[in-house]
């Protein structure tokens, strides 16, 4: 159902904008993704994109949250198919790498993003710092469950968290300059490695 009281039609333009501003950040950079640029692509005006986002800060914003819901998507279902803690940090990071994979456009344009947009000034946080706040925090949840449960062993979750984020959000610049990067095989390291760091000793 369309959000915030908007019409179908209006959704249906502002996933038409998302998706050509995430095209243009993908295949033509973050400096060349103005709004005249996005607006080109899209077949529309600027005043359209304004009418919709307010501005390009508030489109980039969309565009986060949109690869972000995609992941999301991808990701929970798998994730919380499985019955212990080990077997969700397992399909955590096979489910994100899958989503590299299939999603790459997106995962290029939330790429650029990230590296380029600091807000509205450099002291301010860009659009990629809530969620990633976010993702810390759901990973502090799985690992707690695990401790609760008794599959980890005690452990700072926040920092291990951290240290599992670092290691997912690595991936998609090694895969900018590697596009044949093995995502199964790092997967499996991804697993091994930390479900070594994790679990309980007998």
């Amino acid at each position: 159902m369309p959000s915030e009281g908007r019409t179908f039609i209006e959704e249906a333009r502002r996933s038409q904008i998302i998706e050509c501003a995430v095209d243009v950040l993908a295949t033509e950079g973050y400096a060349r993704a103005s709004m005249a640029r996005i607006a080109q692509r899209a077949g529309i005006s600027t005043g359209v994109i304004s009418y919709h986002f307010g501005g390009k800060q508030q489109l980039l914003e969309a565009v986060v949250s949109e690869v972000a819901k995609t992941a999301t998507d991808l990701m929970m279902p798998r994730i919380l198919a499985q019955t212990t803690a080990t077997g969700m940090l397992r399909a955590y990071f096979e489910s994100n790498l899958d989503f590299m994979r299939l999603h790459r456009k997106p995962l290029l344009a939330l790429v650029e993003v990230v590296t380029y947009n600091r807000g509205e000034d450099d002291r301010a946080p860009g659009p990629y710092a809530e969620q990633h706040e976010t993702s810390i925090n759901d990973v502090i949840k799985l690992l707690d469950r695990g401790k609760s449960t008794g599959e980890f062993r005690d452990f700072d979750s926040r920092s291990m968290a951290i240290a599992i984020r670092g290691a997912v959000d690595a991936v998609p610049a090694r895969l900018l300059h590697d596009p044949a990067l093995d995502l199964d095989a790092l997967a499996g390291e991804f697993v091994t490695l930390f479900t070594l760091a994790t679990r309980r000793q007998p």
